[in-house]
């Protein structure tokens, strides 16, 4: 198991980050409410001013928190276009799967579980870009998706979308993985995201 500090993040002292790495496990394990420099310094094992020496603040901590975990989804989402050209499986596995990505720092952590922590309770820039780039990914999937789905009008196709996303992140706690069936597949797995996405839009 990987610990604090042993993220290979390009382009960051080693006390960057050891301070993201802490940010993001107290993120992943308490939310984002009352997250503080002094409680990123202790977990850090490092002087809490050296989270304004680095970033800033915490506003600006959380906006490189949420490149770390955002920027791979937006690269994956690259290819919605070429997938939806291919099937309706290709598109929703290209757009479902990067949702699964694991946390940047965080072991057992997820980069969804940031973000939703991130736009939910976070202010400033970094809950704003959360917001917008989730926001256009879903307008682009119900776009790519409505050729497959002449059966649904676009409000139901929204509404779906919506539905499905949700699914992916989970009712909490979300810290101890999903939930499995009877047969233990995990609810979270992308085989079994990919099959009820399939059934949310097939009538």
């Amino acid at each position: 198991m990987t610990s604090i500090g042993d993220h290979p993040a390009d382009g960051l002292s080693e006390t960057a980050g050891k301070l993201l790495a802490a940010a993001e496990e107290l993120v992943v394990q308490q939310g984002i409410t009352g997250l503080s420099v002094r409680k990123v310094g202790d977990r850090a094992g490092a002087n809490p001013a050296l989270v304004t020496y680095h970033f800033g603040g915490i506003g600006a901590l959380l906006e490189t928190l949420c490149a770390f975990n955002l920027d791979p989804m937006l690269l994956a989402w690259e290819g919605l276009e070429g997938a939806a050209a291919e099937s309706i499986d290709s598109l929703l596995r290209c757009w479902l799967v990067p949702l699964l990505q694991p946390a940047a720092f965080t072991p057992g952590g997820r980069a969804l579980i940031v973000l939703d922590e991130i736009a939910s309770h976070g202010h400033g820039d970094a809950r704003q870009r959360v917001m917008d780039e989730m926001l256009r990914c879903s307008q682009r999937v119900q776009a790519l998706l409505a050729p497959h789905c002449p059966h649904l009008e676009q409000g139901e196709l929204r509404a779906r979308v919506r539905f499905v996303s949700a699914s992916v992140l989970g009712p909490p706690p979300r810290i101890h993985g999903a939930p499995a069936t009877s047969e233990g597949i995990q609810l979270d797995s992308p085989d079994f995201l990919l099959r009820f996405a399939r059934t949310a839009f097939a009538n």
